[in-house]
């Protein structure tokens, strides 16, 4: 199946409101143990995200943004195939995207490299789900388009990207909320690349609030469900098609079978446990992350939530923005990617 775009269509296509109180998302704290950076700050906006992943290096990734939205930036993420080969140019609606005019996310550390273009000027104007063409020159492992837009339905929610490259070891990654949390949807998907499933490569999640000591959310975050099961290809984001529904916990890639879309939403529980990850009166959400086979490449991190950021202070380590916000409740809808395979040497 292709996951077709990440699209946190929030407000867009089905969605729910709740009208709740305002609260405050105050220093996003990405301690020094985590790699990720905040990238771009959305107010009273979406996403629309979406992977690809082709052994035969072509094929098409989607966008799903409502009609006559105002697109606000779009970031292409290709990333190398581990140690294996270097990041490869790709064309993107015919488009020649070169390794030399991308920007390297940082601190680079893992065997793969991950660039990022600013596609903006090439999808500046979209219309509901739409394919588009995509060609990588040379073998990469994938890539990941994500689009921010907004119009009337988006108003009231805030997105946040983030990206760079989590440690496999084990990374921290926190959110400080200004003034305790009152409800409202918090969604969050993650772009991970040379994961293969089933064969015991997979990223842990466990999530810590004000009320929660340390809850796991995810035992089986990872795969290729965006592209297939062989080196080139291996690539998965929460995107298009995704339910925000919470995966069960402790479910395993064993059995031939993959139950993790990387899409989740913390207002909500999950079949082990159905009380919300983040509840009312909470001020901090901390997403604690561990690769056991420390070889997956977790390298972007996307929020959308329903707070209203009126201010944002953006820095280029561990405090990534002062944020005042209000807040809406919405459900998200994601589609996926289809899945190409292919086997890790």
């Amino acid at each position: 199946m292709k996951i077709p775009n990440l699209v946190h269509k929030l407000g867009g296509l089905t969605t729910s409101a709740i009208v709740c109180a305002g609260f405050g998302l105050a220093a996003f704290s990405s301690p020094a143990s985590a790699a990720l950076l905040a990238r771009n700050t959305f107010n009273d906006a979406a996403l629309s995200i979406d992977a690809f992943g082709s052994t035969s290096n072509s094929g098409t990734i989607s966008t799903n943004v409502s009609v006559g939205a105002t697109v606000l930036k779009a970031y292409l993420y290709t990333s190398s195939v581990w140690d294996f080969s270097p990041v490869n140019d790709v064309k993107l609606n015919g488009n020649l995207l070169k390794v030399s005019d991308a920007t390297v996310l940082t601190p680079d550390a893992n065997p793969t490299t991950t660039v990022l273009w600013d596609v903006t000027s090439i999808l500046g104007s979209l219309s509901g789900l739409q394919n588009h063409t995509i060609e990588e020159l040379g073998d990469n492992d994938g890539s990941t388009l994500v689009v921010a837009y907004k119009d009337a339905s988006t108003t009231g929610f805030t997105s946040f990207i983030f990206d760079g490259e989590l440690a496999t070891t084990g990374d921290t990654t926190t959110f400080n909320f200004a003034q305790p949390y009152t409800g409202g949807d918090f969604l969050v998907s993650i772009a991970d690349s040379f994961s293969f499933q089933t064969s015991g490569q997979f990223t842990t999640i466990d999530v810590t609030t004000d009320s929660t000591p340390s809850r796991r959310l995810t035992s089986s975050a990872g795969g290729q469900d965006d592209g297939s099961g062989a080196n080139g290809a291996l690539i998965t984001a929460g995107g298009i098609g995704d339910s925000p529904t919470n995966p069960d916990p402790f479910a395993s890639d064993a059995g031939g079978f993959r139950t993790d879309d990387e899409y989740y939403n913390l207002a909500l529980g999950n079949s082990a446990d159905p009380n919300p990850f983040i509840k009312p009166g909470d001020t901090f959400v901390t997403l604690n992350t561990r690769n056991p086979s420390n070889d997956d490449n977790v390298y972007g991190l996307f929020v959308t939530s329903t707070f209203r950021t009126s201010t944002t202070v953006p820095e280029s380590n561990s405090i990534l923005g002062v944020l005042a916000l209000g807040a809406v409740g919405v459900s998200g809808l994601i589609k996926r990617n289809r899945h190409k395979v292919a086997v890790k040497a």
